[in-house]
């Protein structure tokens, strides 16, 4: 059986920016801070991460406090819900055939693997009709560290398995996604979707890179015909 593990923004959808105007909101409510997003790169980050990032960077909050991290992610999850259904938000090219292929599949599972807290994975699947084929997942409401998130969701997929699990994918378009697979000891799926070209991809040595989920030779590839056909 083989455990394919998805990435959330630039991989299976586009916001719209959706989360970084919540995020704005919230941050110039609280704290007056005008775009609060400018200079901070939040590919590949955990929404927590980022969250910390603004407080140090543009607050000088350096080391907040569990109630003060939490007072924003509610404010920004509310946010979220309203930010998200904007005309820019869309499905990436391929994901959902992709996606459904592995659903219909005899011997694969798949579930998410994403920096977003697991509520903001939820709201941001909801419009793209996605989020029925994902029964579990690894969040950034688990933890900070790509590599536990992927180790966490793969925890979670044994459960729903029939059998173990034999080979891990996992599926982002950034550098990062890359890197955790590597360090989990799971093979790593790069898709030119995100704010990474193909060749920036490449210079990190994914074990498969496509230009989208779109390309023929990811489903032939990665699932081998056999297994579903």
């Amino acid at each position: 059986m083989y455990l394919f593990l998805f990435d959330v923004d630039g991989t299976l959808i586009h916001s719209g920016g959706a989360g970084k105007k919540a995020l704005e909101e919230v941050f110039y409510e609280i704290y007056e801070v005008e775009n609060a997003m400018e200079g901070i790169k939040p590919d590949g980050k955990t929404d927590i991460e980022i969250i910390k990032e603004i407080l140090m960077k543009k607050t000088g909050i350096k080391d907040p406090d569990e109630s003060i991290i939490n007072i924003i992610v509610n404010e920004y999850l509310s946010r979220l819900e309203k930010t998200i259904n904007n005309p820019d938000y869309r499905v990436v090219e391929g994901a959902k055939e992709f996606v459904q292929k592995i659903h219909y599949s005899k011997r694969n599972l798949q579930g998410l693997a994403t920096g977003n807290l697991e509520m903001g994975a939820k709201i941001k699947l909801k419009p793209s009709g996605l989020l029925k084929y994902f029964r579990f997942g690894g969040f950034g409401s688990d933890s900070q560290d790509r590599v536990e998130i992927l180790k966490i969701a793969a925890e979670r997929a044994q459960k729903f398995a029939e059998e173990e699990i034999e080979r891990v994918y996992v599926v982002g378009d950034t550098p990062r996604d890359i890197k955790a697979a590597k360090e989990a000891g799971f093979l790593s799926v790069a898709v030119a979707t995100g704010n990474y070209s193909y060749n920036e991809l490449l210079k990190h040595n994914p074990d498969f890179l496509f230009t989208s989920l779109k390309d023929p030779d990811a489903v032939k590839l990665l699932l081998d015909w056999d297994l579903y056909v």
